[in-house]
């Protein structure tokens, strides 16, 4: 999915692929690589900022257990990332428990000047065993 917003509160959704993408004043685009769209649907991104933190604000529908997209368990890793002259720089990283879905948040960065103008890549797997 494509979401484009001229307004961090507002989007427009399209489909495309396997990921979600925003633009918003913060970041130049956010990029989600869901390698468990077959289980989990990323949709309504929504950029913003709380106390210096970038969060991705986002609704989860859940098509079917992450166990059936070979997880060990309910949790998934994500992890944010620029572009640093070829080089994956991770910005952030972290665990989201996918028993559900619904409204779910992902930290993408500590600092607005690390995304600015730049293409975010959030990508979204199993996390290893417990």
């Amino acid at each position: 999915m494509v979401i484009r917003s001229k307004l961090i509160q507002s989007a427009v959704l399209a489909v495309l692929g396997g990921g979600a993408a925003v633009s918003s004043a913060h970041a130049g685009e956010v990029t989600f690589q869901n390698s468990l769209r077959a289980c989990v649907t990323i949709t309504d991104v929504k950029i913003s900022t709380q106390a210096n933190l970038v969060l991705a604000s986002t609704n989860i529908q859940m098509r079917k257990s992450i166990a059936e997209c070979r997880c060990l368990s309910a949790v998934a890793n994500y992890t944010s990332s620029v572009d640093a002259g070829g080089v994956r720089d991770v910005l952030q990283s972290g665990s989201i428990v996918l028993l559900s879905g619904g409204a779910k948040t992902f930290v993408l960065a500590s600092d607005p000047t690390s995304v600015a103008n730049k293409r975010v890549q959030v990508t979204l797997s199993c996390a290893g065993p417990l």
